[in-house]
């Protein structure tokens, strides 16, 4: 049951996050605690090769090209690092410095999302830079609620 909550609480923070991508910011705040980790991390595998890849040869957003040289260390964050590409954030899961992804984050949620096809709508929970209430999903499916009741209908 508790796995079904958590999946439960992830899925309509996902959809929370999507809906609120049209604002967002190429710059992370900083936190005292430490942000919780929603996504796995560190994993080397098919996604995150096909997505460098993808991106290499159709590059970033709008298909900028992304070079070394243009990337701006922005901060790293639970082994994930973050650049700042001609303004668009971008993250590097795995830490080999080649951006697996384009990123960008939502205040008014607090999440950072990962955009794997650089399309502007988020695929992947990667991190909630607000603290997290002791007691852990039940807290974040209470700040999902409370985001959802705040959202104007469309």
């Amino acid at each position: 049951m508790r796995r079904v909550m958590k999946a439960a609480g992830l899925l309509a923070v996902a959809v929370l996050a999507s809906a609120g991508a049209a604002v967002t910011t190429p710059d992370l705040p900083g936190t005292r605690d430490e942000p919780e980790l929603l996504a796995p991390n560190g994993r080397r595998g098919t996604s995150v090769d096909l997505n460098e890849i993808r991106i290499y040869f159709a590059g970033g957003y709008g298909g900028d090209w992304i070079r070394r040289s243009n990337m701006r260390f922005v901060r790293s964050i639970h082994g994930m690092t973050f650049y700042k590409v001609n303004g668009r954030l971008y993250v590097d899961r795995d830490g080999d410095r080649v951006i697996d992804a384009g990123a960008f984050y939502v205040p008014r949620t607090g999440l950072v999302l990962a955009d794997w096809n650089c399309d502007g709508r988020g695929d992947q929970i990667l991190l909630s830079m607000r603290p997290v209430p002791k007691g852990s999903w039940e807290g974040l499916l209470k700040r999902v609620r409370e985001e959802g009741a705040k959202t104007p209908a469309r």
